[in-house]
């Protein structure tokens, strides 16, 4: 990367609870929607947002007024312009709307007082987020309580008196007009992008100005200690970016003449996959004072000249399926199990596993020996004799996260990280910082997995999901930061998760509603899966992009596509059937 310090431009975040707002923790859970498609993989159905928002109507009742003006709080435009017709002229000279908005579902508007020129309401709902000025949304859970006076003014209510710092929006309203977009940013390493999901207000007009200025600006906070950017903080969009008459865009960037080429190439790849997932369509002609970014690009980027850094991961059939059965680890093949090679396939002491994207290494966990420690964890090449590199009471499913040199697990409670040098000698294992994962949750830390980025971790604590931040804190040391429950909506019974792609997780939960949610890091809620013919208790769920495999109290059921067409209920995979087999997928 450049040397050049990174430029951060970032509003502050107003503390919202600060004036008028009582925030206190919910014991409730709101309830897990069903996906309209059984598909198990991406996001929900695409669809353009309807920006519309409401405007004071003559002779409105108060409740209704209050209402209507948390739905014209979702347009941002002009200061809250929409929003603030609702209100009295002094109101909108002292509203300070800077800042985050929280994001309000289950509204109530009671009657606290009225006179025949006064009206006094409590508005209670429930908080399900925080949209932050940079467009990241910080998924929160809690009851919001605030006060708001309102008076006739010229026959018409319109809200009066001290508002709260920053906006409070309707979520209805949020969910049909913002859209989640995700800009991207090169791993510490510089071999990856990573997606820091943003929602933007959709007005209908073209995003690219927007994108491009928040790849200058820098990642979100959550991230900025676990990505970096090809951006220098000298970088500057001139003008706007602009249609081609032959197809694509052009834009034109200053303030890049210290950037090596390795650089530009990462820079060129922040903005081909930024643009393109947001569908703005290329080639992407991009000038640099003056001149062409690359020369060997100068009609213009493609993603197939980025290809390596394709956020999606580079194209693959799906793997195959490996299965613990009675202690041993087998492949499940056209006419069975077939145990793999080695004494992982033999040894009828192995309780979970790992195995590497390449199909090549493995992490296993495995009951020790008797008089000795109850679990060794176990590292080596699949069909190979592992080395013990470490025992304790309680080992958690190890995880191999981006590379199959470095894995996870958590031995007696401390998440430990075990990695080989360039040589394949075993370093010291590193212990890494889970601090931040008890201001969210408490209790036992069950599970951890790395996603395929390296820059973020999905944890079960007591039950709890939750998705954290990997920031790097030192030359070889990390930390789990920006803890955050996974999703306002799973409640605390988790029991397995898996990484399906950079920004989604699937999760299986020990109860019969939903006990298969997905969860995307753009802070929505979760989202129930399938479970129509699933035997609860469902134990363990892995998966990628187009597959999901679950253990429940017959066997493992698959879940994806059968001639392209997604399944409309899971299928059993037959050799396990009858057993309390356990799927393992390459990660």
């Amino acid at each position: 990367m450049s040397d050049a310090p990174r430029r951060r431009r970032r509003l502050p975040v107003a503390v919202l609870a600060a004036i008028c707002v009582a925030v206190t923790v919910s014991a409730g859970c709101v309830s897990i929607p069903t996906s309209s498609s059984p598909q198990p993989i991406g996001t929900l159905p695409s669809r353009a947002p309807a920006v519309s928002v409401p405007s004071p109507l003559p002779g409105m009742s108060p409740e209704a007024l209050v209402r209507d003006f948390l739905k014209a709080s979702a347009n941002p435009g002009s200061g809250h312009l929409a929003a603030r017709q609702y209100l009295t002229s002094s109101a909108s000279d002292g509203w300070d709307d800077r800042g985050g908005s929280l994001i309000l579902d289950s509204i109530s508007v009671l009657t606290d007082g009225r006179t025949d020129d006064t009206f006094t309401a409590r508005l209670i709902a429930d908080n399900t987020g925080v949209l932050q000025p940079n467009g990241h949304l910080i998924p929160a859970t809690g009851k919001v309580e605030s006060r708001l006076t309102m008076r006739l003014v010229n026959g018409q209510w319109r809200i009066d008196g001290a508002l709260p710092a920053g906006a409070m929006v309707d979520r209805t309203q949020f969910v049909s007009s913002y859209r989640a977009r995700n800009v991207y940013f090169p791993s510490v390493s510089g071999d990856r992008l990573v997606a820091d999901p943003r929602w933007l207000y959709s007005t209908g007009n073209d995003v690219s100005d927007q994108l491009v200025d928040m790849l200058i600006s820098g990642p979100s906070d959550e991230l900025s200690r676990a990505v970096d950017s090809a951006f220098p903080s000298t970088a500057a969009l001139r003008g706007s970016i602009e249609g081609i008459g032959s197809g694509g865009v052009r834009l034109q960037l200053t303030g890049l003449s210290s950037l090596s080429e390795r650089d530009r190439t990462l820079l060129a790849a922040q903005v081909v996959w930024s643009l393109d997932r947001a569908d703005v369509p290329g080639p992407y002609v991009i000038d640099a004072d003056g001149a062409p970014l690359n020369e060997r690009y100068s009609s213009g980027w493609t993603t197939g000249d980025v290809a390596s850094l394709d956020p999606s991961g580079a194209a693959q059939s799906s793997p195959a399926l490996m299965v613990i059965r009675s202690g041993s680890l087998a492949r499940v093949t056209g006419t069975g199990l077939t145990p793999v090679e080695g004494p992982l396939g033999t040894s009828g002491a192995l309780l979970s596993a790992s195995v590497s994207s390449d199909g090549k290494r493995v992490a296993a966990v495995t009951r020790g020996p008797a008089g000795g420690p109850a679990m060794q964890l176990q590292l080596g090449d699949l069909g190979a004799t592992p080395v013990t590199v470490a025992s304790g009471r309680t080992i958690s499913r190890p995880s191999f996260g981006p590379d199959d040199d470095t894995v996870w697990a958590v031995v007696d409670g401390r998440l430990q990280r075990f990695s080989r040098d360039a040589t394949g000698a075993l370093q010291a294992p590193r212990t890494v910082d889970t601090g931040a994962l008890a201001l969210v949750a408490r209790g036992d830390i069950t599970e951890v997995q790395v996603s395929r980025d390296g820059a973020r971790a999905a944890v079960i604590v007591g039950g709890t999901p939750i998705l954290a931040v990997i920031s790097t804190t030192g030359p070889d040391t990390q930390a789990l930061t920006g803890a955050r429950d996974a999703a306002f909506n799973i409640g605390g019974e988790a029991v397995s998760l898996d990484w399906v792609s950079g920004d989604t997780v699937v999760v299986a939960r020990s109860t019969s509603d939903s006990p298969i949610v997905q969860v995307s890091v753009d802070g929505t809620p979760a989202v129930g899966l399938l479970s129509g013919n699933l035997t609860p208790p469902v134990t363990a769920v892995v998966g990628d992009r187009s597959t999901l495999y679950a253990a429940d109290s017959r066997g493992i059921l698959r879940l994806g596509s059968t001639d392209g067409q997604p399944d409309q209920y899971w299928n059993e995979v037959a050799p396990t059937m009858g057993s309390q087999a356990i799927p393992v997928l390459p990660q």
